[in-house]
């Protein structure tokens, strides 16, 4: 059973060579803290829940520079008062106040060279954000838009859903029609369909589904990106269709991205056991923590950390060694922003919060790589230092 509490001396969570030494572990740090710890043995234990406490907010332990400004905001943040000696019991949401200080929708940049960055000072147009476009269904023999990351239901013959003044509002369909769901770039919904079945949608996908499940299979058709908990039924397979690939399942969950701009399909399977099938009937089974990637003809299956994939459900993107090419590519998709001239030979580790509000993102990119990001209007700038 896991801890609720811990005891532990606040000195270490509010010293910056304690907070540097875990993110960096620089050779000078590492020879600092253990002759510390050396000088003051009665210290082991709470030295070592600080490290414990730490490890599991931070996200990153991977050298990186000009953190000074993180490291200040933390050291700010601190409670300055308190006596070396002193302990005091703080609870998991507690601590989790100092992670929100040290993390806040932030990521780290790691250079693969440090000494790469430009000496020049310049002024660069990376981006510009698009026209807003709404979520658009179509079911009932009708196109309603709905302007919001948009919540639907099947049931009883109903699609019911809240509009942007918190009214539920509800479309009849009939038992044998097929009803589209289209979640433009910027927009993201959720829809339980008619066997309780709940789907993630992410932006930029096309989603394709009956209003009854009523042969031997329950079939749906994406394009984009969707995560999925199928509802369990041995007498009738579920069976996710991309233009690529197509996942059977008896009762799982698992993200599918099969975006056409990609030009790359990958099924990563949280838990439970899938079989994705390519158009020419070539098949591979896969297990929990796998993912099979279709690309240029080929499939290929490899062992993966499943979070990367799926924590896009939780309003989080994470990232380990990421080109930033990537990053800008999933940033611009889920906030419908267009970037270009993003430099592809750098990585990125980390996580990074989704926030309502495309400033925050973009103050969190400024902050933590050096660099001065800028929206004016529909533009976004970059100046290289």
């Amino acid at each position: 059973m896991k801890e609720n509490r811990f005891t532990y001396n606040p000195y270490f969570l509010e010293n910056k060579k304690f907070i540097q030494w875990r993110l960096t572990r620089v050779p000078e740090l590492e020879h600092y803290w253990n002759s510390f710890i050396r000088e003051n043995p009665d210290l082991v234990e709470e030295f070592q829940k600080a490290i414990e406490i730490f490890d599991k907010i931070a996200i990153n332990k991977r050298t990186f520079k000009d953190t000074d400004i993180l490291y200040g905001r933390v050291v700010e943040s601190a409670l300055r008062k308190k006596q070396r000696e002193k302990r005091i019991i703080y609870s998991v949401s507690s601590v989790a106040a100092v992670a929100l200080v040290l993390f806040i929708t932030t990521f780290y940049f790691v250079w693969r060279n440090d000494n790469s960055e430009p000496a020049t000072t310049s002024t660069e147009i990376v981006g510009k954000t698009l026209p807003e476009q709404d979520v658009k269904l179509i079911a009932g023999g009708k196109e309603l838009k709905l302007n919001q990351n948009v919540t639907l239901q099947l049931k009883n013959g109903q699609i019911s859903y809240t509009d942007s003044t918190d009214t539920e509002k509800r479309v009849e369909v009939n038992n044998i029609q097929t009803n589209k769901l289209i979640v433009p770039d910027g927009k993201r919904s959720f829809l339980i369909l008619a066997d309780g079945s709940k789907v993630w949608i992410n932006s930029g996908t096309e989603l394709e589904f009956p209003t009854k499940f009523s042969g031997k299979t329950r079939e749906i058709m994406v394009s984009g990106e969707i995560y999925i908990d199928v509802v369990q039924s041995a007498k009738q397979p579920f069976i996710v269709r991309t233009p690529d690939l197509d996942v059977q399942v008896f009762g799982t969950r698992f993200n599918v991205s099969a975006y056409a701009s990609d030009k790359t399909s990958a099924v990563v399977l949280v838990n439970g056991k899938v079989e994705v099938k390519t158009k020419d009937d070539r098949s591979i089974r896969m297990n929990p923590n796998e993912m099979v990637e279709f690309r240029n003809g080929n499939m290929n299956k490899e062992n993966v950390d499943v979070s990367l994939y799926t924590s896009w459900v939780e309003g989080v993107f994470i990232f380990n060694r990421t080109p930033v090419s990537e990053l800008f590519k999933k940033v611009g998709r889920y906030y419908n922003v267009s970037f270009e001239n993003v430099e592809s030979d750098k990585r990125i580790t980390g996580k990074l919060y989704l926030s309502e509000n495309l400033h925050d993102v973009i103050s969190s990119i400024s902050l933590l790589t050096g660099k001065k990001y800028m929206i004016e209007g529909n533009i976004i700038k970059v100046i290289n230092k």
